[in-house]
């Protein structure tokens, strides 16, 4: 009797797991500023980019992103490549607040190495020139010719802008970087499946409103989003 009782409990649990995928089949979710955010209508097109545009409603909520491709792949946004967007409003009253990951100055979040250089040897703060911020250093390890192999920010600086270029001060003072994007203005878009014409991935992004308050998405996912 007792094995019987177990065996219906286990159908049950199964039953139900079933059913909760089945609602949740589209889906679109993510933890805004750490807490739980689910869309109650998600859409999704091909812009005229040929990337997606992916709409998603909770009340007087809208979350956008777009990619510039509808290919599998990870899609950068806060960069100067503007096809890679995300914005987020939210409307009170007649009012409508709109934060976006376009454009905006502030410590440097992710940066990418130009060339390499030569000359210098390995360093735990190296200083940086350039650009239109200052306080930008790396933690650098380098090979037999002085060329960077491997690099770590130590510190983020401050007022750098997307496409920003600096340069690694020693060595032969060759090796640059270029400043992807900002700590304000920043994540990406991961298409991670396409299946039958329904698309999964994932999101995060950091966007910011012209006053320079920053919203965070974090975790988000989207899963089998049919085209529109």
């Amino acid at each position: 009797m007792k094995k019987i009782i177990a065996l219906m409990g286990c159908v049950i649990m199964v039953t139900s797991c079933v059913n909760e995928t089945q609602v949740n089949n589209p889906a679109f979710q993510a933890k805004f500023n750490d807490s739980n955010w689910k869309s109650q209508e998600t859409s999704l097109a091909i812009g005229p980019n040929g990337g997606l545009i992916i709409t998603a409603l909770r009340g007087n909520e809208e979350l956008v992103l777009t990619t510039s491709s509808a290919n599998p792949g990870t899609y950068l946004l806060g960069t100067t490549n503007e096809a890679n967007f995300a914005s987020y409003s939210l409307k009170s009253g007649i009012n409508t607040t709109t934060y976006d990951t376009g454009a905006f100055p502030g410590p440097a979040f992710v940066t990418r190495k130009l060339t390499s250089g030569n000359g210098y040897a390995n360093d735990e703060s190296a200083l940086t020139t350039g650009g239109s911020g200052s306080g930008l250093v790396f933690r650098i390890t380098v090979n037999s010719i002085g060329a960077i192999l491997t690099d770590t920010i130590k510190a983020r600086g401050a007022n750098y802008v997307t496409g920003d270029v600096v340069t690694v001060e020693g060595g032969n003072n060759n090796a640059t970087f270029r400043v992807v994007n900002t700590q304000q203005s920043n994540g990406e878009v991961v298409i991670e499946k396409v299946e039958d014409g329904k698309y999964t991935g994932s999101f995060k992004l950091n966007a910011v409103n012209d006053s320079g308050e920053v919203v965070t998405f974090s975790q988000g996912i989207f899963y089998r989003l049919p085209l529109n």
